[in-house]
């Protein structure tokens, strides 16, 4: 994969994604164990756009974003590289030396593709958590299918389904939800079975000034603080 500056202001078509991921070989036979791959979610972008006929976005714009009355939730269209309304900047190393940054905040976002492209706010995605969880975005027999969890390795007691993290919690339970990486930015949060809610922003990847364990986890902690104070 090229460097950041390589990718920062290049558009790209789902198809051409799909295709660089399948140049590698699997990195272990299907069913055999866990990973997460943004590649199943472009597939699972292709599959709306051929079982419904119409793009991506205008689905998930749709079926998800007007459903759920997010106001700050948007799809960028073809060519947009600039966040709408005020925004923070967010920063990467891209292929510099620790601690040497680059502002990422003007880029093309569609090497995310149904993966990450979507542009969004903490409020939002918690608000989107609440909707889902809610049983106001699916019927409950799909919303049961996304909650049926295997191990996920990544930390203790983490679990994933299609496309949520059960993630334990200090104070007692755990909080259904998903984060995402983009360079400049990292979000994570969902909510709980009881109703509440927490979406995390970051201005930079884990990593970008100093050590990346200790910066997820520091996020983490976050997180568990918001949902347990």
């Amino acid at each position: 994969m090229e460097n950041f500056e390589g990718l920062q202001h290049r558009f790209f078509q789902p198809h051409d994604l799909l295709s660089a991921a399948l140049a590698h070989p699997a990195h272990f036979p299907p069913g055999s164990r866990w990973e997460y791959s943004n590649t199943n979610y472009l597939v699972a972008g292709l599959l709306i756009e051929r079982v419904t006929g119409r793009p991506v976005q205008e689905e998930i714009t749709q079926r998800v974003i007007r459903k759920a009355g997010l106001r700050h939730t948007y799809w960028p269209q073809p060519g947009d590289q600039t966040l709408r309304g005020p925004h923070p900047h967010g920063y990467t190393t891209g292929n510099l030396e620790k601690g040497n940054v680059i502002d990422a905040t003007v880029m093309d976002p569609s090497w995310g593709g149904a993966a990450g492209q979507l542009i969004s706010t903490p409020s939002d995605l918690a608000a989107f958590a609440r909707a889902l969880l809610d049983g106001r975005l699916l019927p409950p027999a799909q919303l049961a299918e996304m909650r049926k969890t295997v191990d996920a390795p990544l930390l203790p007691g983490w679990r994933y389904g299609l496309g949520l993290f059960s993630v334990p919690l200090s104070c007692g339970g755990v909080y259904w939800g998903h984060g995402g990486d983009i360079d400049g930015f990292e979000t994570r949060g969902g909510a709980t079975d009881d109703g509440r809610s927490v979406g995390l922003a970051v201005t930079a990847l884990p990593g970008t000034f100093g050590d990346a364990d200790e910066a997820a986890k520091a996020v983490m902690a976050a997180v568990d603080t918001a949902f347990c104070k």
